[in-house]
């Protein structure tokens, strides 16, 4: 009786209407935070990400697309974008399941292929590479139906050698709204 008070209620009463696996997509805005702050202006995102409720082990499996312009005090003329795409596995919590408002915080490690491209008149020049990084974050899902509706806000910590942002990481905010099917 004491590990029950401990534990708390069964998975299947924490999370009574979840099916095994989910499939969310949705985009946004992203604002790097930071020396990418003074680098990049804000972006635009996407992502794609599968939910699996593995033994009541909430997994959470994402892929995602972020595409930034360079600020044109940083080209001297020429323009630029960055490109960052990445993989992230880690898990993806409720908190409570108040009504139709569930809200949940979300965490984990991946990788993060980051591809820059500046063009100045006839010339062209891209650079990219692969790092690892940190991404979590909370939202709320709004049931409608069938479907749900959702607003996250995550922070993404990606290491990186100092290169076009001087900097030994890249920070970020996506602000995304979709849906979870």
């Amino acid at each position: 009786m004491a590990a029950m008070l401990f534990l708390g209620p069964p998975v299947s009463a924490q999370f009574p209407q979840q099916r095994m696996v989910r499939i969310g997509f949705g985009g946004g805005v992203t604002v790097p935070l930071s020396d990418a702050g003074d680098a990049l202006k804000s972006g635009i995102n996407g992502q794609a990400f599968v939910l699996v409720n593995a033994m009541g082990i909430p997994l959470r499996f994402n892929l995602g697309y972020q595409k930034f312009d360079f600020e044109d005090a940083i080209l001297n003329g020429a323009s630029g974008e960055s490109t960052i795409l990445s993989g992230v596995g880690g898990f993806s919590m409720d908190l409570v399941q108040a009504g139709p408002i569930t809200p949940y915080v979300t965490a984990g490690v991946g990788a993060f292929s980051l591809k820059d491209e500046i063009t100045s008149g006839a010339f062209a020049g891209s650079t990219s590479d692969v790092r690892f990084g940190v991404d979590g974050g909370a939202g709320l899902r709004f049931r409608l139906g069938r479907l749900e509706a959702f607003a996250e806000g995550r922070l993404q910590n990606i290491w990186t050698e100092a290169g076009a942002i001087d900097t030994k990481s890249i920070k970020a905010i996506p602000i995304t709204f979709g849906l979870l099917f």
